[in-house]
């Protein structure tokens, strides 16, 4: 199959997507895929920067369109964050919420970052199953008192005093 973009050469890259429950489908040779922010294997070419996935995501006008409120911060405007790829400061995230909000979204597939946490030395990894411990107590025993389970909400609250006070211990 030639590539649906140059067709010239043969398609190398099968490129998804989907916009509002539709998807598409293109195929593209690994020149045009370089050229559309590809490279081999579908990584990011280290010349590709945010502001091409803004612009995707917002439309080719989208810079012309945007207004011309500044983050009172930082002094930039929605157009500079699109044409370079980078967001000025913490406060452009609150000054263009609006306009951020739906590419980070559909980008992250969320719009709060968990990241990744180094690892910890086994007392902070203990500390951090007893948080996780103590927040499940905490769902169950609402569950249990919803469910008018008063006796198996009473024992779910002795287990998290147990576990409150070992941690007061702990941290004392």
């Amino acid at each position: 199959m030639l590539c649906e973009q140059c067709k010239q050469r043969e398609a190398a890259a099968l490129i998804r997507r989907v916009v509002n429950g539709v998807g598409e489908e293109h195929y593209l040779c690994a020149v045009c895929a370089k050229s559309v922010g590809l490279g081999s294997f579908g990584l990011a070419v280290p010349g590709f920067h945010l502001g091409e996935l803004f612009s995707g995501f917002l439309g080719s006008s989208a810079a012309a369109q945007a207004p011309a409120k500044r983050c009172e911060f930082c002094g930039s405007s929605m157009r500079e964050i699109i044409k370079s790829g980078h967001v000025g400061c913490a406060k452009c995230y609150e000054t263009f919420n609006d306009q951020l909000e739906p590419t980070l979204q559909r980008v992250h597939g969320a719009l709060r970052h968990n990241g990744k946490t180094p690892a910890a030395d086994p007392e902070t990894q203990e500390r951090k199953e007893k948080e996780k411990t103590l927040l499940d107590l905490r769902e169950q025993i609402a569950a249990a008192v919803k469910a008018e389970n008063y006796e198996a909400a009473a024992e779910l609250r002795d287990k998290i005093r147990k576990l409150e006070e070992e941690r007061g211990q702990g941290n004392g």
